[in-house]
């Protein structure tokens, strides 16, 4: 009897161990994924999954990365708290007067050193950091 339990779920189970996915893009350029291919005669890519799932972790709040001073461009997550939105506000606030007023700026390249901002890439972050002061700081 046991066995025959254990067969049944190994057979029930055995299918997840195959699923398969499909991504797409609609019209409006929305990045869909599903368990079916998408209807009519839209493109779409094959995702082996692996049967597990995993939870999506959500995205922190975005940080200037050219800075004089900063080690690296990546944040941690943190939550979004009074303490800590102050803490990023003056971060993007450093950053907005770095990007402005510093002569030579420089960023993390990725791979542990630090290159040099061109004026291309300094007006590019100072937009962002602009848009990010804009949508974080209050006044």
């Amino acid at each position: 009897m046991r066995r025959c339990l254990a067969l049944a779920v190994l057979l029930s189970i055995c299918p997840l161990a195959f699923a398969q996915a499909y991504k797409w893009k609609d019209a409006q350029g929305v990045t869909h994924y599903a368990d079916a291919p998408p209807p009519g005669k839209v493109s779409y890519e094959k995702i082996k999954t692996t049967g597990t799932v995993e939870a999506p972790v959500p995205a922190a709040a975005p940080a200037a990365a050219a800075t004089a001073g900063n080690k690296g461009a990546t944040t941690p997550i943190v939550s979004d708290t009074p303490a800590n939105r102050a803490n990023l506000c003056d971060a993007l606030r450093k950053n907005n007067e770095i990007l402005n007023n510093e002569k030579v700026v420089t960023m993390d390249d990725g791979k542990g050193g630090r290159k040099q901002v061109d004026e291309a890439t300094r007006q590019l972050e100072l937009k962002k950091t602009q848009a990010q002061m804009t949508l974080y700081c209050p006044s």
